[in-house]
């Protein structure tokens, strides 16, 4: 059985190898292509395009997870279907849920790592600081590892020190000048939350007036409010999107604006979808070998890839919908996160019962 178990294991990680490099190969083209319509004036932009593009690939490869795992497995299992293999391995007193627990193995193995991606890599390839350098910020800002970021409009500056989970502004100082360029007003805070109409709370609030008709030179205040200055591009380049948040930071974030009573459901409906990925995997494989365990001709192997990937963009739109449905009309975040995912390993499992 041991002999039997590598040899399946090993022909289902090589089918997970070969499908996730087709279909990254597809989206990095596709990213190129993107890139390529703001047009290029040298080599260099060439290069800095096709490294953008491959930087959101493990991105994009986690998202599509479930279509590559039920097409792993179907042509993995496929392809022992039409070399009769798994007809011999059936007489031999195999079961079909014995076959069925080995294809877990790695299906389960790779959401675990996807996982693992999702806490430790991505978020290193998609650092915040990062995409604010260069002429993303044009002439009005400049970012750097010891001093933070700075921007600028008019006579007023900002200075940010560090983003706490990649969204949070934290050491923040904000310097008004006068027009003779003296130090008017200089306003320190701990912390920000970023409003969804742009505009920032300052939480801890340090208030320096230098004016001489300041009544109160020195004030400290819970909260203020700041109108920002930070264009729609600006703040664009400044928050990094929840889904390149590392899932610790993500649900530290989510438990953050519960605590200010803001609203979550966007960032856990991520959250919940990305934790989810064992669960959908899982609904892949058993509906693959459900669909591989009937016994079809060779010139029929074709039908079933159709119909697994069918199964799996199907899978992806209908997840897809039901969180935009389920934020609109503001259904249970986590029944709505996990529910696609449950529908299908039951879907999936009674089809395998019926299979046998």
């Amino acid at each position: 059985m041991r002999i039997l178990r590598e040899y399946l294991v090993g022909r289902l990680l090589a089918a997970y190898l070969i499908t996730a490099a087709a279909l990254g190969a597809l989206l990095w083209l596709l990213e190129m292509l993107e890139g390529l319509e703001d047009g290029l004036g040298s080599v260099a932009d060439l290069a800095g395009v096709a490294f953008s593009a491959a930087r959101v690939l493990p991105e994009g490869i986690i998202d599509l997870l479930p279509v590559i795992t039920v097409l792993a497995t179907a042509s993995a299992i496929g392809a022992l279907q039409v070399r009769s293999e798994l007809t011999v391995m059936r007489v031999a007193g195999v079961s079909l849920w014995r076959l069925t627990g080995i294809a877990l193995m790695p299906g389960l193995l790779v959401a675990g790592l996807a996982l693992a991606s999702l806490q430790w890599l991505t978020p290193l390839m998609q650092e915040g600081p990062e995409r604010l350098m260069g002429a993303s910020l044009g002439e009005s800002g400049l970012w750097h590892p010891s001093h933070g970021l700075w921007l600028r409009s008019g006579e007023e500056f900002l200075n940010v020190q560090d983003l706490r989970m990649g969204r949070i502004p934290t050491g923040i100082n904000l310097y008004r000048f006068d027009p003779g360029g003296g130090l008017s007003v200089h306003i320190e805070a701990e912390t920000a939350v970023i409003r969804s109409d742009g505009d920032w709370t300052l939480e801890s609030v340090t208030v320096r007036d230098y004016r001489d008709e300041a009544q109160s030179p020195l004030r400290h205040a819970e909260q203020q409010r700041w109108d920002s200055f930070l264009s729609a591009r600006q703040l664009e380049l400044l928050l990094r999107p929840p889904a390149s948040l590392p899932l610790t930071d993500l649900w530290q974030y989510v438990d953050g604006l519960k605590a200010r009573d803001q609203d979550s459901a966007e960032y856990e409906m991520v959250l919940w979808r990305r934790l989810a990925l064992p669960l959908a995997c899982l609904g892949m494989v058993l509906a693959a070998m459900a669909t591989a365990a009937v016994p079809l001709k060779s010139r029929a192997v074709s039908l079933r890839l159709v119909a697994a990937l069918t199964l799996g963009l199907g899978f992806e739109l209908l997840a897809e919908l039901t969180a935009y449905l389920g934020l609109v009309l503001g259904w249970p975040v986590i029944a709505v996160a996990l529910g696609p995912a449950v529908v299908l390993a039951g879907f999936s499992w009674w089809l395998l019962s019926k299979a046998r």
